[in-house]
């Protein structure tokens, strides 16, 4: 699909995301100190809606959760790709983020601290590994 023909699902999105962001009540939106992303977050973030928990709806909340933590799946997956897994050239992302998901799920109690983008990679690489 040619780049162009994917704006118009883009900017919903990014309409979507403006409107949820400007629902937030101001206080939330002060900055917040970063800290890294652990694999209990992601979870939650894909399950609860708990990357987004200063959004007081339930559903935005759960949706603008979900968009980003698919899009953090995603930015590791790339930076990741042809090192630590290796996608088949017609992968489609729900198949991938679903392997993430899966991986997390099962992962021990004592895993779920670690970088998020460390499980992601290497739940990636279970399930697509490269071949030598």
């Amino acid at each position: 699909m040619a780049l162009h023909a994917c704006r118009p699902a883009f900017h919903r999105h990014l309409a979507a995301l403006a409107l949820v962001l400007a629902a937030a009540p101001a206080a939330a939106q002060q900055a917040e100190i970063y800290r890294p992303v652990t694999a209990r977050d992601l979870y939650a973030g894909i399950m609860e809606g708990g990357l987004a928990s200063w959004v007081q709806d339930p559903v935005q909340r759960t949706a603008l959760s979900t968009y980003m933590a698919t899009s953090y799946i995603l930015g590791a997956a790339d930076g990741a790709k042809g090192k630590q897994w290796c996608p088949a050239p017609d992968l489609d992302g729900r198949v991938m983020s679903e392997a993430v998901l899966n991986y997390l799920a099962d992962l021990p109690q004592a895993r779920l601290s670690e970088n998020a983008s460390v499980i992601v990679t290497e739940a990636l690489g279970k399930a697509h590994p490269c071949k030598q």
